[in-house]
């Protein structure tokens, strides 16, 4: 049973030398192919449209394209709790169940 892939990239189906990376939207995908020449990454952009929108990167360059390509997805993720008052409310919360647990500890 081969296990689902959770990333946007995998190796080419017919080009071992090459990785390929799936963005949803063009912006995204463009924002990619400038990282990756800023860092002077070999690459080619698929021409086809999408979406998917289909950038390949060198295989040899792997950690590197890598990296690039979770800094570009970190920039446009959402927050894992978005409303700000909640996210500091659990904060708070588990800070002070932490201090309680000390407190516990240190008093018995």
């Amino acid at each position: 049973m081969k296990l689902p892939n959770l990333t946007n990239f995998e190796e080419h189906p017919s080009e071992p030398e090459w990785i390929v990376f799936r963005f949803g939207t063009e912006g995204m995908a463009d924002e990619f192919v400038k990282e990756l020449e800023r860092e002077g990454l070999k690459h080619e952009r698929d021409g086809s449209g999408g979406p998917p929108y289909l950038v390949g990167a060198r295989s040899s360059q792997r950690e590197a394209a890598v990296r690039l390509n979770y800094l570009v997805l970190g920039r446009h993720r959402a927050p894992f709790i978005a409303d700000a008052r909640l996210r500091n409310g659990l904060l708070v919360l588990v800070g002070v169940l932490i201090a309680l647990a000390i407190a516990g500890a240190l008093l018995r």
